[in-house]
């Protein structure tokens, strides 16, 4: 489906703008948690100083673990909200293309989506609106020239969905709304965006 390739493509080419936005974010943070860990490892030596040279030693080495841990903690914690944020702009962008690329990703789906041709799409009241007049009558062409019944209507109902459309056909309802196209694909790419993020 080429509206579904698109939007992997697009989570793929944000993680990898993300990623390097969230290294030097992240390189910054781990500076300071380690300047901090320091100073704080320090101030905890000079306390003790009185007592033997290996309990100091010792209590450093355990500060010095203690930092290391609650620094990899937070790098890790920043890399996965930045996995998060990925996602969200990959939605929020699918949300807000210009009406005329929009519908074409919304015929693309439908293309790939419809099953019998007598189906009928549920969209949001804001994207009904976004698509043409003689939308539905191209699609019905298209589909009858597959082979296809063409009598795909838009439906009555609508959804509260940021984009994209639901499927009904005899009772059965196929989500093809962005945030399910995303959750769906979301076990997939995720892995790969992970992956750019970490070699990082």
């Amino acid at each position: 489906m080429a509206g579904v390739d698109n939007i992997k493509e697009k989570i793929l080419q944000d993680a990898e703008l993300k990623a390097k936005e969230i290294l030097e974010k992240a390189k910054l943070q781990a500076n300071e948690i380690v300047e901090k860990a320091r100073q704080k490892a320090e101030l905890r030596a000079k306390e003790i100083s009185q007592k033997s040279v290996y309990d100091v030693s010792e209590k450093k080495r355990i500060i010095n673990s203690i930092v290391e841990l609650e620094m990899r903690k937070d790098i890790l914690a920043a890399k996965q909200q930045a996995i998060e944020e990925v996602f969200d702009k990959v939605l929020d962008r699918m949300n807000n293309l210009e009406d005329s690329r929009y519908e074409r990703v919304i015929f693309d789906m439908l293309m790939a989506s419809v099953e019998n041709g007598e189906e009928e799409v549920v969209m949001s009241e804001a994207r009904r609106k976004k698509l043409s007049a003689d939308f539905f009558n191209k699609l019905n062409k298209a589909l009858a020239a597959s082979g296809k019944k063409g009598n795909v209507k838009i439906s009555d109902e609508t959804r509260n969905i940021s984009g994209g459309f639901i499927l009904k056909s005899q009772g059965v309802e196929i989500n093809n709304s962005f945030e399910a196209i995303i959750r769906l694909y979301r076990d997939e790419i995720e892995p790969k965006v992970a992956e750019i993020f970490f070699r990082a």
